[in-house]
């Protein structure tokens, strides 16, 4: 530990950031979902309290107004057809509302990835954000099997015997898309049409990709910063 001393006191004050919010926010839901995965007001609240975390975390990183109110434009269409598929859960309803779910978490993604990428110093706040924006991958893509599911019932297929007359739901699709983005393995879900392989595939190289990607970025500004630092 003693070796270490050093680096970590590079990373200078720690003061709780916009990033160590956003990250707790996700640690929790994930954490907190099992709990609420009943249909009508416990999903619906756990649904928009996630979106009240991301909307408020772009907003935190937005350098333009048009940044934040756009991501306001996504996140209310979102968030009312959620209400509404949480109380009536029709196909009408249910696929327009996974739809904009998509966009809205699909924009906070692309948002944040740009803050972080764009910092300048190595910070605990910076780690926070990497960490957040890699649980949001696995955010992403796991509404977009929940979409698929929904459009082609029987797109991840379950062990039968372990999980008798069970329905896929949104913490399934989660569960997968973790195990995906983890590269863990499968289990008790597999893909089960070329639909659902191809996003597996994308999820798993996505993963895999941001990883290599986040981490030559960082040592780039550790380096960074350790040359200017020196007289």
């Amino acid at each position: 530990m003693a070796a270490l001393q050093p680096i970590i006191a590079d990373f200078g004050p720690r003061p709780r950031g916009k990033f160590f919010y956003l990250f707790l926010a996700q640690v929790l839901l994930l954490a907190l979902s099992p709990y609420f995965e009943k249909p009508g007001l416990p999903i619906l609240l756990l649904r928009l309290l996630a979106a009240a975390a991301f909307f408020t975390a772009v907003y935190a990183v937005s350098e333009k107004h048009a940044q934040w109110i756009t991501a306001l434009a996504l996140a209310v269409p979102a968030g009312v057809l959620n209400a509404l598929s949480a109380f009536r859960p029709d196909m009408q309803i249910t696929v327009p509302a996974l739809i904009a779910t998509i966009l809205f978490l699909a924009y906070t993604l692309v948002t944040l990835l740009r803050a972080v990428l764009r910092a300048e110093t190595v910070t605990l706040d910076t780690i926070y954000g990497a960490l957040s924006v890699y649980l949001l991958i696995a955010f992403v893509w796991g509404t977009a099997y929940m979409l698929l599911e929904t459009l082609h019932p029987g797109a991840l297929a379950m062990n039968t015997t372990r999980h008798p007359d069970h329905h896929i739901d949104w913490s399934d699709c989660m569960f997968y898309s973790f195990v995906t983005l983890t590269s863990l393995g499968y289990g008790d879900m597999v893909p089960a049409i070329p639909q659902s392989r191809s996003l597996s595939i994308l999820e798993a190289v996505s993963g895999i990709m941001y990883v290599a990607i986040l981490i030559a970025r960082l040592v780039g500004l550790y380096s960074s910063t350790k040359s200017r630092a020196k007289p």
